[in-house]
């Protein structure tokens, strides 16, 4: 068995998938470690505010990106394979000046909500900032990824920032201040300007080469492409985000933040499927533009062995400490373990999925995802509405790991229909038969 591992761990496939994970990792510990010292830092009312504004920006940071992110990820791959630097240079141009006009219109809808509720002037600033630096680096880290290295790119958007807050907290809870949301807010933008200044630097320092060239456009795919990725991504923000919306306005802000809190830590699943999101956005769709087919699905499997292993080890880890870790937040957090570890069984069998919503978006068929993901906002918003007036906080937990289940499903078979492959742990199953390992064989030399 320690045999086994120790040769999974050599390839280079493998150090690849286990290195952004464990930069996943790094960066979910820092946010566990941040909203932990946050929700120390303030009051039990005030942290479900800050809870609800952070889910709220989060939401209008995709919505003024207006799907440029991906498209980015989408066609830069494509046109490097190429070598369309032309191409290159032209998306890159329309996808700044379009996130430039969406950003300034979401901000100002932030704006507007913030003022008509009321809200304090300093709140509605930091708030529409963090919202603007964030959906920066959310692009920038796109660009870094497919141009500098996945380092550069989702280290300045999740890692490295968080640092410089932790450490903020840590001296705010030893000099006995009690922060508010608007504080943390300010602190936090600030951090992540820097980080955004970095990528910006790092992406200069390689795009000389598109100096030399015009840009040349390809309107129309770009459009279509942009607005189904553009829903796409804001059916993902709701489903990520807008729980703790919901919670906050059929409940009240203490459970808010309780079930943020939770809703966090399961997310050490969904770190698992945003690493390999990541790595397969970087590897896979050049694999696949260059019809690299055998070597598409050797990636895969080798992905599915490491998502394998992570999954038991979390599933254990989840189920064990429950309490303990709710328990870091506050003793009166400590009391929702079974939120968390309904929330943690979803987001499992998200991760246990694999990449199937990367390789149906990056591979021509974010067409077919769209739908997906917007049943699950409507089946979870239904769920919310039936069984949190009976269960509480509970039955949010119930209808998201629902929904998030169904939605899992769904997407990998249309990925084994659209694309030919599948992504899930479900693949190494063709380890243990021979004669499936043989069947697909022939049926991968068949098609090729």
């Amino acid at each position: 068995m320690l045999g086994s591992i120790l040769q999974l761990m050599r390839r280079d496939v493998t150090r690849g998938v286990a290195g952004t994970i464990l930069l996943k990792v790094g960066s979910g510990g820092l946010a566990f470690v941040l909203f932990s010292l946050a929700a120390r830092a303030m009051s039990p009312e005030a942290f479900g505010d800050f809870a609800t504004w952070l889910s709220v920006a989060q939401i209008a940071s995709v919505v003024g990106l207006a799907g440029q992110e991906l498209l980015l990820v989408r066609f830069l791959n494509e046109y490097q394979v190429r070598g369309q630097a032309d191409l290159t240079k032209g998306v890159l141009f329309s996808s700044l000046k379009i996130c430039a006009v969406a950003m300034l219109i979401s901000i100002a809808a932030i704006a507007a909500i913030a003022g008509i509720r009321g809200e304090w002037w300093l709140l509605i600033v930091s708030v529409a900032a963090f919202t603007a630096v964030n959906a920066g680096l959310m692009l920038g880290s796109q660009i870094a990824r497919s141009l500098v290295s996945i380092l550069m790119g989702e280290g300045n958007r999740e890692l490295f920032w968080r640092v410089a807050v932790v450490l903020f907290l840590i001296a705010a809870l030893f000099g006995h201040w009690q922060l508010d949301p608007a504080e943390l807010f300010t602190v936090m933008t600030v951090a992540m300007a820097l980080g955004l200044v970095v990528q910006v630097v790092s992406i200069a320092r390689v795009l000389p080469i598109l100096r030399s060239v015009s840009a040349r456009s390809e309107t129309s795919r770009w459009r279509s492409s942009a607005l189904r990725f553009w829903l796409a991504s804001i059916l993902e923000a709701a489903n990520q985000y807008f729980d703790v919306i919901l919670v906050y306005w059929m409940l009240d802000p203490v459970t808010a933040g309780v079930y943020f809190a939770a809703s966090r830590l399961a997310n050490i699943f969904a770190m698992l499927s945003a690493a390999l999101y990541t790595f397969g956005a970087r590897r896979l769709p050049s694999l696949y533009f260059s019809k690299n087919r055998r070597e598409f699905e050797h990636t895969l499997q080798l992905m599915a062995e490491v998502t394998a292993l992570c999954v038991l080890g979390g599933l254990v880890l989840v189920w064990i400490g429950a309490p303990y870790l709710l328990g870091l937040f506050g003793p009166h957090f400590a009391a929702q373990q079974w939120v968390l570890i309904v929330l943690a069984l979803g987001t499992a069998i998200q991760a246990a999925g694999g990449p199937a919503a990367a390789i149906l978006q990056l591979t021509g068929h974010e067409g077919e995802y769209v739908p997906v993901i917007a049943a699950n906002v409507v089946l979870r918003l239904v769920g919310f509405l039936v069984l949190i007036p009976w269960l509480g906080v509970l039955g949010a937990a119930i209808s998201a790991t629902a929904s998030l289940t169904l939605a899992t499903i769904a997407l990998n078979v249309l990925c084994r229909r659209r694309a030919g492959v599948d992504p899930s742990i479900l693949a190494l199953s063709r380890l243990l038969s021979p004669k499936a390992g043989a069947y697909a064989v022939r049926a991968t030399e068949s098609k090729e």
